[in-house]
């Protein structure tokens, strides 16, 4: 496991790891998705915690956001790039995979990252800094995990090399590891994890229908999917005028006075 997790950080990350800490084993790194996912997540907090020290909400939320290409290398964002281009509007099978693979970027995928920036930096400079400072580690612990479902049920469809060998699927061991991981983010945050969970269900049928299976870009694009959702999902629950938002949480429960 202290394999796969270094190996995940040097791949979800632009964090340098030697080679000597990494799994030597086929797409070993999965199982670590989860773990980086909350280290990940952690970094965030750290970051707005301190960009909230000496900026307004704003600009903190700004910063945030910077740093999160920074440290990713901005590759989910790519991801969902591509799919905007791709799966917008009538193509057939090859055609839509063609675009997949094209590392240009057209008018639907910079729309994509454009609406993608302004919703995160939106809702990060919306959201009280407690509630995002405990709730940013979920939201990564949930999108590492959620990718993970993704490659189960949706089969990786490049015939050539890829982040999984073609037609192939995640293994059982991982797949219950990630929906354990799924379970904890639901038990914190229940209401943001489920409504990113129906978006991440509707996108996949999506690419099940055009594609039949996933792609790298896909995998992406689910990373970048899930953390916006969450994150919109916090905004709404915030604003709802019911007392069970966030306080019925189990987050809520271990920290009332941050939410």
């Amino acid at each position: 496991m202290i394999r796969a997790f270094f190996s995940a950080i040097a791949f979800l990350t632009v964090i340098p790891v030697p080679d000597a800490l990494k799994s030597r084993s086929a797409n070993g790194m999965f199982a670590g998705y989860p773990p980086a996912g909350i280290l990940i997540g952690a970094l965030f907090s750290v970051v707005f915690f301190a960009a909230g020290l000496l900026f307004p909400g704003l600009v903190a939320a700004v910063i945030l956001v910077a740093f999160s290409l920074l440290l990713t290398g901005a590759i989910h964002l790519d991801g969902l790039a591509d799919c905007a281009d791709a799966f917008y509007g009538r193509r057939d099978r090859d055609t839509t995979l063609r675009i997949l693979k094209d590392p240009r970027i057209g008018t639907m995928g910079g729309a994509a990252i454009g609406l993608s920036l302004l919703a995160r930096t939106a809702s990060l400079a919306s959201l009280p800094s407690g509630l995002l400072i405990l709730g940013l580690p979920v939201m990564t612990l949930f999108s590492r995990s959620a990718v993970l479902v993704a490659m189960r049920v949706l089969p990786y469809v490049r015939s050539d090399s890829g982040i999984l060998p073609a037609r192939s699927a995640l293994s059982t061991p991982v797949f219950v590891l990630s929906l354990g991981a799924l379970l904890v983010s639901f038990a914190l945050l229940p209401i943001p994890t489920l409504a990113a969970l129906l978006f991440l269900a509707m996108f996949w049928r999506l690419s099940w229908k055009r594609i039949g299976g996933c792609t790298g870009d896909v995998l992406g694009a689910t990373i970048e999917i899930a953390e916006i959702v969450f994150l919109l999902a916090l905004v709404a629950l915030r604003r709802a005028p019911v007392e069970w938002t966030t306080r019925g949480s189990l987050l809520g429960i271990l920290f009332p006075g941050a939410l």
